[in-house]
């Protein structure tokens, strides 16, 4: 078996160096279809579209006879042709190829570093041993970072799977107390609704007492009484307006005695003789009047008019005290003085009646709703209960979203830009200084006045590339920033290539308030292969090295 594999390679080597023997006079041929470049018995030449066969003779004859173009490897006669490639050999560094309309076209083209393209006219020399050593310089350097910046990426990976781990127990743990906060809150809420019921029956069978009664039927009386007042009030001003009047007009030399004793009487009242002048008279009359407003006006009244009984039932079971003492203790605050003997018997009786039957105690507390402190206290045990669920569902939630973005490659296929989430980078470019909050917001600050412009928050990965593929992650967008003066609003597409750093490296906008930032990340670095080169370019310039 040994010996058939010797002979084997023996073969495979006879075999390419008899094909590049044979092809070794068709100028620009691709390795790969070399094979197909060797003349037929018949010196013919079949076009690699496999629909027509030419004379071999007409191989880079400069004049196109295939169809796809094939014939013509060498000169550009097949120009726009699909197979109408020609191959640089590049030894010593990458084989390149050009499209055949650029062959001897008198620029020296960077794919082709010997200079082949130019075989006719010689324009271009063979630069492949210079370019390849800055290659491998270049190649070298960015292994370097690579591998520098793989090592920072897995740490990325096992924040990631401890935050991964860390959310699963979380959700464990929370998930078990869910059953146990849904029921405090429904015992919460029967204790709730036991208070309120015991609450509603305590009001009613208070309201249902005589003395109750007794309080509502006299504050009924208090309201007739004020309207009452009201009512005397409108009747004594008028009163006083025509008394006024008459002792102006009337003529004191009159027979009428009636009149003129009328007139005396008044301005006995009001405090002036005839020869008083009339300011002071006025004034008297004013004085009169705001003692009546002062008496009738209080407001007192109207307060008590206004005040609910049922709130002060249910208040009385509070525990705090009011310095003034309840608003029924001070009943005779709301009496005029004209009707205080009137009211005065029933007031002690009252304050007593609504003691001894325990309606009020001997000072008041008022609360800002009907609830009674009982009720009060159910009330916000059983919303503190409901927050507490409904926090911890919250919780639940948001510890399930981050987990399904670290399962689903919005962090990366291995959740490596987790680590990520939320960290800031900012860089400066003439006067303004960007910053970009990965998953966050990119924003936009003036070195002079320090005011900002919101460029974008983040909405997504490269929509071009697959999705979860390396060049998906080579991008994000930030989009829908503050509106542009007349034109769009701010967004921000920001490419990314491997970097031992997470940074900014260039701001521009190639279009009005579309910006374009580059950058570098560890969280790009993907890990070289055992013993491999960081890329497959990279093992064409290392399989170069001999040539050298």
């Amino acid at each position: 078996m040994k010996a058939f594999s010797s002979v084997t390679s023996l073969f495979s080597v006879l075999a390419v160096l008899s094909s590049a023997a044979a092809t070794s006079n068709v100028r620009g041929v691709d390795p790969a279809v070399a094979d197909r470049y060797v003349p037929s018995s018949g010196k013919t030449f079949t076009c690699l579209s496999g629909d027509k066969v030419i004379p071999f003779s007409a191989v880079n004859d400069n004049y196109c006879d295939c169809p796809d173009g094939s014939d013509e490897p060498g000169t550009s006669a097949c120009e726009g042709k699909p197979a109408a490639w020609f191959y640089c050999e590049n030894k010593g560094h990458i084989p390149g190829r050009v499209r055949s309309s650029r062959v001897n076209d008198g620029i020296c083209d960077p794919e082709c570093c010997d200079g082949s393209d130019e075989w006719q006219t010689g324009v271009c020399p063979n630069n492949c041993e210079q370019i390849s050593r800055e290659y491998r310089e270049r190649v070298e350097l960015e292994t370097k970072t690579r591998r520098t910046g793989a090592k920072i990426r897995s740490t990325y990976v096992n924040f990631a799977l401890k935050e991964k781990k860390r959310l699963e127990d979380l959700l464990t743990t929370k998930r078990a107390e869910i059953a146990e906060r849904e029921r405090k809150v429904e015992e919460a809420r029967q204790a709730l609704e036991r208070a309120e019921s015991q609450s509603r029956d305590e009001l009613e069978r208070k309201k249902a007492t005589p003395l109750y009664q007794s309080v509502e039927k006299h504050r009924k009386a208090l309201a007739a009484v004020q309207t009452q007042q009201e009512r005397m009030y409108a009747d004594l001003q008028t009163v006083l307006d025509l008394l006024e009047e008459l002792s102006k007009g009337y003529n004191p030399n009159g027979q009428d005695m009636a009149v003129k004793h009328a007139v005396i009487r008044y301005k006995e009242l009001i405090g002036r003789a005839d020869a008083e002048a009339e300011e002071g008279s006025q004034e008297k009359l004013n004085l009169y009047r705001t003692d009546l407003e002062v008496t009738m006006d209080e407001g007192e009244i109207t307060r008590l008019q206004q005040t609910d009984l049922e709130s002060l039932l249910i208040s009385d079971d509070g525990d705090s005290e009011d310095d003034d003492g309840g608003l029924l203790y001070r009943l005779e605050e709301y009496i005029p003085d004209s009707l205080y003997d009137y009211y005065d018997t029933a007031r002690e009786a009252v304050v007593s009646w609504l003691t001894t039957a325990g309606i009020i105690k001997a000072a008041q507390t008022h609360h800002s709703n009907s609830d009674g402190p009982h009720v009060a206290a159910a009330r916000e045990q059983f919303h503190a209960a409901e927050r507490e669920l409904n926090n911890l569902r919250n919780d639940i939630s948001s510890s399930e979203g981050t987990l399904g973005k670290l399962s689903d490659g919005s962090f990366g296929p291995q959740g490596e830009w987790k680590k990520l989430d939320g960290t800031c980078i900012d860089t400066v470019a003439g006067d303004y200084t960007y910053e970009l909050c990965f998953f966050g917001k990119a924003t936009q600050k003036s070195n002079k006045d320090h005011s900002s412009n919101h460029l974008g928050s983040f909405t997504s990965w490269n929509g071009s590339a697959e999705p979860n593929s390396p060049e998906y992650y080579r991008q994000q967008k930030y989009q829908n920033g503050a509106r542009c003066w007349n034109g769009p609003m701010r967004s921000v597409t920001f490419d990314m290539t491997c970097g031992t750093v997470n940074a900014i490296t260039s701001v521009t906008e190639p279009e009005k308030c579309e910006y374009l930032f580059r950058g570098t990340t560890p969280a790009l670095c993907l890990p070289l292969e055992a013993g491999a080169p960081a890329s497959a370019s990279q093992v064409a310039a290392a399989g170069s090295k001999d040539e050298l």
